[in-house]
């Protein structure tokens, strides 16, 4: 009986030490598919331009919005046709994100994205722009990335937007 006791309280102190590294290894693989997006950012090269990226969405006269990419300094595509970049400039694609979920890689300027992935009110939509490994590009610490926050309530579709490096576009 004494043996049983001592190995019920073996077990629960057992549980007790090592039920936070459980946790916290179950939160760092939830972490992972949110807002940190479960690549390591990789910095440019010293001798690369920095690429710009501007992100807009419209509604599409069908069903759900329209994304477009506005790029600058940097060679957008597929794996496929990769080492074909202008010299000082970095390529690879694009990775969409809803409500900090994971939707696809872009590889062009122009994507449709269907309503079901939006919900009622208030989204965030995020691109990042990562090389061919997937990780997301970064200049001093700050990554490629660019957003766009649209509340499907409001007739003004768009209210808020953001670019860590924006294209300025000349009128």
């Amino acid at each position: 009986m004494k043996y049983k006791n001592t190995f019920k309280i073996s077990n629960f102190i057992f549980t007790l030490m090592f039920f936070p590294t459980i946790a916290n290894a179950q939160m760092d693989m939830d972490m992972s598919k949110g807002m940190q997006h479960g690549h390591t950012p990789v910095s440019l090269p010293k001798d690369s331009l920095t690429p710009k990226l501007t992100i807009s969405l419209s509604p599409d006269s069908m069903s759900g919005y329209n994304l477009h990419l506005e790029i600058a300094q940097f060679q957008l595509e597929s794996p496929l046709n990769m080492g074909n970049t202008p010299k000082n400039t970095v390529e690879g694609h694009a990775h969409l994100y809803i409500n900090g979920e994971k939707i696809q890689r872009i590889y062009g300027n122009d994507v449709h994205i269907p309503g079901k992935y939006f919900k009622e009110g208030m989204n965030q939509i995020n691109v990042t722009l990562n090389n061919h490994d997937h990780k997301a590009w970064q200049k001093d610490g700050k990554e490629i990335i660019s957003s766009v926050f649209i509340n499907t309530k409001k007739e003004t579709l768009v209210s808020h937007q953001f670019s860590s490096f924006p294209v300025l576009i000349k009128n």
